[in-house]
């Protein structure tokens, strides 16, 4: 009797129909395909940097190919060995395997085709994943030696950067490539009758078990060989007694030893596999009981005998046993972040410094910087935008310059931006979107340290009618002068654009107001992909989704596209292998706005070297508003190795060397041919720009909170263990750090440097250490870390004995009362003399006429401290000279010890704490404070008034009672 084939039969028309739709799919797949690496070849050859194009898609399509066809010709010549040595069909005649006898008619007729497809499609996820591999594969083939050793093994430290992590992928796509070829042999061999679950005679045939034992067996070879790899890997594995990253005295000792007799057990088991199997017993009993014994020792040597070493010898000494390898992770964290030479020095200030410094210093306090570029966005936006399509980001960058005298100036910087998110309906259209809104227009700035009228900054540049005579918070003329202020590349700029008319044509790219009504210009740069061809424009049209590229007649023989127009978007993709700081800043270089990106070297395999999540490390309360998150992996290696620039103007991508000691550089440049320049060859005009990046202090300061203990006793103990502080601006979060220009213990002159403070693990109200990092004039990298050895208190309580003083708790009453925003701008900690000024300014925002709904913030008040003295004042210098006099005539109110909300009465140090016409006025000021929350409460405006103004009357009798008792 016929068996029924158990798998339908499709009709001619349905195959056809199947076929067509498949084909289809995958024409438009592969199109798709191809015109995407089209055109990045054609973005690539733009930008000169074809080499990263070519050597990432012939890597890639190499390990696609390689790792790929291994894998389909493994899986193929399993299941062929399976089907070459299955067992005759006379000896299938039991009712199971009539049973399968259905599948294997269904198969048998196209069974090459089955076993190809199936083979085809485990490569095919193969290549997908393998190709995905291609840094690791590159950083291998290319491997640099780093002359460091890692002091477990001795090995040098590249083998962990460049080979170690391919070797473990490696190993990884050899474990999956046998499972995947036992699962398929079993699965074959049961189909073609090969493994029987019942039945009369043996139920596995020889063939079977030979296959099937060798698989096993090659299994727990790889086994061994993992064990031998996990030795490397040890010193890169968690400590889970003192949470550093690297092996302790448990794994070097006791798991590290339990590796080694695993190695052997492995092996001896994939000998007993084979033997067993097909050699003394025949049988599958004693390999199993091989197996069974690997797993039994890995679970008691590998697992149980650590876990006993741990709790009976290290747990209850943890010093002595760990402190030899918490040393090995101090000194290889320190030199895998670049803080090897960082050696805490005091910083000489204390908490009652002379005050009189602030009158006489010339390199720090005349520099303090006022404005906030976090918050004075929107003011740039309002008074310098030229069309309300204009914007500036939400975080403006700091930078300095020379002025006319030569002195080292820090500015607030940004350049005005095309903000597609502010067309109007009108200007969506795409016509005038992009081929007339192609590009911003003036690089904008304005000195730090400078307010003008009612609070706001003192423009110097970027001007959109240098015909206009001087308004008022301007210039006279550009002090900082850009030969073409167009702005083709920016943080805002999403959108492509169509550029280029033909010959003789006007220029119809909308650039800037004029007295004679609205400029225009055309683009002239080198940058932007050739739209002259009808094939060029199918491509883009696919690319894009638009058919504009086909139909529009703006397209002429001198158009070109521009697109990819984001600085980090641009570098990351010519630099695929860096990891770029999320803070890119512009900078006037010889007439020319230039991006300046920081591009970072990374890897997460040097020995004993703490990891870090860059994302958490790097994270802090201006994250994301302005600036770029980082992703959120681990890192345990990072070198500021490259500075990079993009051209605001044409485009030009440059990437220079900044670390050229950094064998990850290296190794990537070989492997990208020398894309990266020699440091040598930077511009100085160019190297003076340069900042120290934001991202790598911050992870550095990160680390530093437990690193900057150097010994290893003293770390174990974590006595000493500091933290960053919240901001006391935004307190859901880390303190930003800042730029200066200042004058630091030890340096000479004035420096532009990034700073930020540091406070006890346990202890977050007062300082224990100021952070500075900037280049010297060499531009070598210098890291700082002062120590504070005084009871000084920290930022966030300087905050908050600021904001408890009588006046300034009057003044945020009546803030608030007249529905207007207070700010607090950046609380910087300058050390002046033998203290440290503390300065925050203050930021009222109410709306203006004219501002289309945004409140402009001013810089309206300043909150200064400078040891036990506190001072808050319309303007810095009033400030200033009020801590001074206080100093000087022995008054003051020192910091209230209470949260910000509450008002204590006002304690003081001076001769008039007892006083009675003081005690008198003090409450008087208490009494004025309750009166006008209870006013608040009711709502009683009329109240409120009079409350205020006998809050007002009181702190004028306690000042007039104050300086009256002392003299």
């Amino acid at each position: 009797m016929a068996m029924r084939n158990p798998l339908p039969r499709m009709n001619r028309r349905g195959r056809w129909v199947l076929g067509l739709l498949v084909g289809l799919i995958a024409l438009l797949t592969a199109t798709g395909w191809m015109v995407g690496i089209w055109t990045d070849y054609l973005w690539y050859d733009e930008v000169g940097f074809t080499k990263v194009f070519s050597t990432t898609l012939r890597t890639r399509a190499v390990l696609f190919a390689v790792f790929g066809l291994a894998m389909a010709s493994w899986v193929v010549l399993n299941l062929w060995l399976a089907h070459r040595f299955r067992r005759p069909a006379a000896q299938l005649s039991s009712p199971d395997q009539q049973v399968l006898d259905r599948y294997r008619r269904a198969l048998s007729p196209r069974l090459r085709l089955w076993t190809i497809l199936l083979g085809a499609v485990v490569g095919l996820f193969t290549g997908l994943a393998a190709q995905d591999h291609w840094q690791d594969w590159l950083l291998f083939s290319n491997a640099q030696d780093v002359g460091v050793t890692d002091p477990q093994f001795g090995k040098d430290i590249g083998f962990y950067l460049f080979d170690y992590p391919f070797w473990t992928y490696l190993l990884s796509v050899a474990f999956t490539a046998t499972v995947i070829a036992l699962i398929g042999a079993l699965g074959a061999h049961y189909l073609y009758g090969s493994i029987r679950l019942s039945g009369r005679g043996e139920r596995i045939t020889t063939a079977a078990r030979i296959h099937i034992s060798s698989l096993i067996a090659l299994f727990v070879l790889l086994k061994a060989v993992a064990y031998w790899m996990d030795r490397y890997g040890l010193v890169i594995a968690e400590n889970d007694v003192t949470g550093l990253t690297g092996g302790g005295y448990t794994e070097m000792n006791a798991l590290l030893f339990a590796k080694e007799i695993l190695i052997f057990v492995a092996i001896i088991g994939a000998v007993a596999v084979v033997l067993f199997s097909n050699g003394f017993g025949k049988t599958m009993l004693w390999p199993a009981c091989a197996i069974g014994l690997v797993v039994v020792s890995a679970i008691a040597i590998g697992g149980i005998y650590p876990y006993a070493v741990k709790s009976i010898s290290v747990a209850p000494n943890v010093p002595a046993k760990e402190g030899r390898y918490v040393q090995w992770s101090i000194d290889a964290t320190r030199d895998a972040y670049g803080m090897d030479g960082v050696q805490p020095v005091d910083s000489g200030v204390t908490a009652n410094g002379d005050a009189t410094a602030l009158g006489t210093d010339k390199l720090t306090v005349p520099n303090v910087r006022l404005l906030d570029p976090s918050i004075v966005a929107d003011i740039f936006s309002q008074k310098q935008q030229a069309r309300g399509f204009h914007g500036f980001p939400d975080k403006l960058d700091v930078d300095r310059y020379k002025t006319a005298d030569g002195e080292l100036r820090d500015y607030i910087v940004g350049v005005r931006e095309l903000s597609p998110d502010k067309y109007s309906e009108q200007q969506k259209n795409w016509t005038i979107r992009h081929t007339e809104l192609t590009h911003g227009y003036g690089f904008v700035a304005a000195p730090a340290n400078q307010i003008c009228g009612e609070g706001e900054p003192y423009f110097v540049s970027g001007f959109l009618n240098t015909d206009q005579v001087a308004a008022n918070c301007r210039s006279a003329a550009e002090e900082i002068k850009v030969d073409r202020p167009q702005i083709y590349y920016g943080e805002l700029m999403t959108d492509y654009a169509v550029v280029g008319v033909p010959d003789g044509a006007q220029p119809k790219e909308f650039d800037h107001p004029s007295a004679s009504g609205d400029a225009k210009t055309t683009y002239a740069g080198s940058g932007g992909v050739e739209m002259d061809s009808l094939w060029n424009r199918m491509l883009y049209a696919w690319e894009f989704r638009e058919t504009k590229f086909l139909l529009s007649e703006e397209f002429n023989e001198n158009s070109k596209l521009l697109y990819v127009r984001n600085p980090m978007d641009r570098v990351a993709k010519v630099a695929p292998f860096l990891t770029l700081d999320g803070d890119p800043y512009p900078a006037v270089v010889d007439g020319k706005v230039v991006w300046i990106l920081d591009g970072y070297t990374t890897s997460a395999t040097y020995p004993y070297s703490d990891k870090v999540d860059l994302e958490s490390a790097s994270k802090d309360t201006l994250t994301g508003t302005g600036t770029t998150a980082q992703a959120g992996r681990e890192v345990n290696y990072v070198r500021n190795s490259v500075k990079a620039t993009v051209d605001a103007y044409d485009g030009t991508v440059s990437l220079y060397s900044w670390d050229d000691a950094d064998p990850v550089l290296k190794a990537w440049n070989a492997a990208f041919g020398g894309i990266v320049k020699p440091k040598a060859e930077i511009p100085k005009s160019l190297a003076d720009h340069f900042r120290y990046p934001e991202d790598l202090f911050k992870i550095q300061r990160d680390l530093l909170q437990r690193f900057h203990v150097t010994d290893a006793a003293t770390f174990i103990g974590g006595n000493q263990a500091w933290e960053t502080p919240v901001d006391p601006a935004k307190p859901d979060g880390k303190q930003p750090p800042y730029y200066v220009v200042a004058n630091y213990p030890g340096q000479t002159g004035a420096q532009f440097q990034l700073t930020s403070t540091m406070s006890p693990r346990t202890r977050g109200s007062v300082t224990s250490g100021l952070l500075s990092a900037y280049y010297d004039a060499e531009n070598k990298p210098k890291l700082q870390l002062y120590t504070v050895k005084e009871e000084l208190s920290s930022s966030l309580q300087t905050h908050q004995n600021l904001t408890s003083l009588p006046e300034v708790v009057s003044d945020l009453r009546l803030f608030e009362t007249n529905k207007t925003t207070v700010e607090y701008g950046n609380m910087l900690a300058l050390p002046v003399g033998n203290g440290v000024l503390y300065v925050e300014p203050l930021y009222l925002r109410q709306q203006a006429a004219g501002t289309n709904g945004v409140s402009l913030p001013q810089m309206r008040k300043v909150l200064v401290a400078y040891g036990k003295f506190n001072a808050y004042a319309d303007t810095l210098p009033d400030a200033l000279q009020s801590i001074i006099k206080q100093y000087t005539t022995g008054t003051g109110t020192p910091p209230p010890t209470t949260d910000p909300g509450t008002t204590p009465p006002p304690t003081t140090t001076n001769p008039g704490k007892d006083d009675p016409a003081v005690t008198a006025a003090v409450e008087k000021m208490n009494k004025a404070i309750e009166d006008l929350r209870t006013a608040q409460k009711n709502g009683d405006f009329k109240a409120q008034g009079e409350a205020l103004a006998a809050l007002d009357a009181a702190i004028k009798e306690y000042d007039a009672a104050v300086k009256a008792a002392g003299g």
